[in-house]
């Protein structure tokens, strides 16, 4: 099971790669509509802030077994969410 840090060391950095491939797709494109790139990044970003709401609490009173099942349904989620992140920006219209 991963820790902690490094769960949200993994969350920071694929919002900021999802991020910054939006940005990197607004210049390259000379996008004049931001509102789809917008609601790309807020997506992520939404999502980045509940999984680390739920990374910080606590978890003394749970079995290992329930802390692990929490663990990899985060991160599944984090990779779906990533994962129609990336489709969505790759269904932009390029000029």
């Amino acid at each position: 099971m991963a820790n902690r840090r490094s769960l949200k060391k993994d969350l920071n950095w694929l919002t900021e790669e999802v991020i910054s491939d939006c940005l990197i797709y607004m210049d390259f494109n000379q996008v004049k509509d931001e509102k789809p790139l917008a609601a790309i990044i807020n997506q992520m970003i939404v999502k980045r802030d509940e999984l680390i709401g739920k990374i910080n609490k606590p978890t003394t009173k749970m079995e290992a077994r329930e802390v692990k099942k929490m663990y990899n349904e985060m991160v599944k989620d984090l990779f779906e969410t990533t994962n129609n992140c990336f489709e969505s920006l790759s269904k932009l219209p390029r000029k």
